[in-house]
């Protein structure tokens, strides 16, 4: 392999191989699809071997470009790491910073504490994608950093602690006098609302339910979107499932009343994920040390 390989050509490599396509690396690169395929004959003649594996479907790494584009995602990371330190005499970070959140947690959490982070570093561009899919956009460098409940122990990535998932049962006050809602069997009497149909989602509640106060659940009302179950259970159409974090503005006003609060649901954990050769940065230490600094009162805990 030629040692004097080209940086924008491996750039384009970079790209392409955490794009997947040639048409989606020359829009992220605002280049011509042509200057692509260019580019990455250009850099498969210097290297002296194939680095894409163009046979399947889909476009692929050979096993010398897979060890490439390990080359890549350190030498690339080391550079910006490089150039954000060259501009820390001039402001705490700058650059362009992709987050990414469940879509819950993004929406009544996040989206509320944002300001004041970007009115302390005004020369960082922020972006947000609320998904429930957010480990694969992140290993492909479509994020720099998400935060999520489901657990990723890759040895590439780091992982941040920020908060337990809480969560809680509840119903409209007059839901629950029409119910009759003393003890977890009561639910059996009127209707509960779920993400599926089936009532797997409360499966988190049933485990934490003695077997004598154990209810079965005739009535399932399948919502897909747990802000549109909320309204739904505000409005009295059935008792839900939800954390915590994501009703304490209805359970302040009284829209909601916690039912059980003696039974304490399986928690999950939400933690901070970046790639360990990001996870430098200065923008991203500014913002995991921000979100961890945030009172834990603020997730319902």
């Amino acid at each position: 392999m030629d040692p004097l390989l080209d940086l924008p050509q491996l750039r384009t490599f970079f790209t392409l191989a955490q794009t997947g396509s040639f048409t989606a690396c020359a829009r992220r690169l605002h280049r011509t699809q042509s200057a692509v395929s260019h580019a990455m004959a250009k850099l498969e003649d210097l290297a002296g071997t194939p680095l894409l594996d163009r046979r399947g479907r889909e476009l692929g790494l050979t096993e010398e470009g897979r060890r490439l584009y390990q080359a890549c995602e350190h030498v690339f990371a080391t550079l910006d790491a490089a150039a954000e330190d060259l501009r820390r005499h001039q402001t705490q970070a700058k650059g362009r910073l992709r987050v990414g959140a469940t879509v819950e947690f993004g929406s009544s959490i996040l989206m509320k504490h944002m300001q004041p982070f970007q009115a302390a570093n005004p020369d960082l561009e922020m972006d947000f994608t609320l998904s429930q899919d957010l480990l694969a956009p992140l290993l492909r460098d479509d994020l720099d950093l998400i935060i999520d409940c489901q657990e990723h122990p890759l040895p590439t990535l780091k992982k941040s602690p920020l908060f337990r998932e809480i969560y809680v049962v509840a119903c409209a006050p007059a839901f629950r006098k029409a119910h009759r809602l003393r003890v977890p069997a009561d639910l059996s009497r009127g209707p509960v609302l779920s993400l599926d149909k089936a009532g797997a989602w409360w499966n988190r509640f049933l485990m934490a339910v003695p077997d004598d106060e154990q209810p079965h659940f005739d009535r399932i009302i399948a919502v897909n979107h747990i802000r549109a179950m909320i309204h739904a259970a505000s409005e009295g159409m059935g008792a839900l499932l939800v954390p915590r974090y994501s009703v304490l503005e209805e359970l302040r006003r009284g829209d909601l009343v916690p039912l059980f609060p003696a039974i304490r649901p399986t928690e999950d954990r939400f933690s901070i994920y970046q790639k360990k050769v990001k996870a430098a940065h200065e923008k991203q230490r500014l913002l995991t040390r921000y979100l961890q600094s945030l009172s834990p009162e603020e997730f319902g805990s």
